[in-house]
C-alpha cells in the first residue's frame, strides 16, 4: 500500500521553512519598530527645538527684568533729584518731568512684555513637560516591542534551525521512486502533493472522480488529480 504522509510531512515542512525565512525579510513587527524608531527620532528633533526655544524666552526674560530694574533705578533718581530741590530751574524741571513721564511709560512698556515673555515661557513648558511624556512611553513601548521583536526571531532561527533534521529523518520514509517523481513535479508545481477533502483536490478545489476515490482509498497506486495535476494524497 502506497503511503505518502511521510512525503505529505515533508511539503509542509518546507512551507513552513518559506514562511519563517519570508518573515524574516518583511516581519511586521520589525516594521513596526522602524517606524516607532523614526517617530522617537522625529520627537527628539522637536523637543530639542522647544528646549532651545525655552532658553532663548528664559534669557529674554532675565534681559527684560534687568531693562525694567534699570529704569526704576533711573527714575527713583530722577524723582530724588526733582524733590530734593537739587534741580532749581524751571526749564530744568520741566524736562525732567517730560523725562520721567517717558520713563515710567517704558517701564510699564518693558512690564508688559515682560509679563507677555512669562506666558509664552509657562506655555513652552507646559509644552515640552507633555512632549517629554510622550518621548517616555514611546521609548518605553519600543525597548518592550524590541525585546518581544528579539525572542521572535530567536524562536524563529531555532525552528529553522530544526527543518532540516526533521526532513532528513522523514525523507528517509519515503520511497525513492515517489521521491524522484515528486522532485521532478517541484520543477513545474510548488506543492505536488495535495491532499484530498470532503472529496476534492485542495490544490485545485476540483472534485474527483468516483474511480479516482476508489483508488486512493485502496492504495495500490498513486493517483494524480485530472484537473491540475498534483500527486493525490489520501489520509488514513
Amino acid at each position: 500500500m502506497i503511503d505518502l504522509k511521510h512525503l505529505w510531512e515533508i511539503q509542509l515542512l518546507d512551507q513552513q521553512r518559506k514562511s519563517l525565512e519570508s518573515s524574516f525579510k518583511g516581519d511586521d513587527m520589525a516594521s513596526e519598530l522602524r517606524a516607532l524608531k523614526n517617530d522617537i527620532e522625529e520627537s527628539r528633533a522637536a523637543f530639542k527645538t522647544l528646549k532651545e526655544e525655552y532658553g532663548s524666552l528664559k534669557k529674554e526674560l532675565r534681559k527684560r527684568e534687568m531693562d525694567t530694574d534699570e529704569l526704576k533705578e533711573r527714575v527713583g533718581a530722577m524723582s530724588k533729584r526733582l524733590y530734593d530741590g537739587s534741580i532749581t530751574s524751571a526749564k530744568e524741571v520741566q524736562s525732567s518731568n517730560q523725562k520721567l513721564l517717558f520713563l515710567q511709560d517704558e517701564i510699564k512698556r518693558t512690564e508688559d512684555l515682560t509679563l507677555a515673555t512669562m506666558e509664552s515661557l509657562e506655555a513652552v513648558r507646559q509644552k515640552l513637560e507633555k512632549l517629554s511624556a510622550e518621548l517616555n512611553e514611546k521609548a518605553l513601548h519600543y525597548r518592550r516591542l524590541h525585546g518581544t521583536y528579539l525572542g521572535h526571531q530567536q524562536k524563529m532561527r531555532k525552528m529553522l534551525a530544526q527543518i532540516p533534521q526533521l526532513r532528513q529523518k522523514l525523507l528517509e520514509k519515503v520511497d525513492s521512486n515517489i521521491w524522484k517523481k515528486y522532485v521532478e513535479m517541484k520543477k513545474k508545481i510548488a506543492d505536488p502533493l495535495a491532499r484530498v477533502e470532503k472529496g476534492a483536490c485542495t490544490g485545485c478545489r476540483v472534485g474527483l472522480s468516483f474511480n479516482d476515490l476508489r483508488a486512493l482509498k485502496q492504495g495500490g497506486t498513486l493517483v494524480y488529480c485530472q484537473n491540475c495535476g498534483r500527486m493525490l494524497f489520501w489520509e488514513r
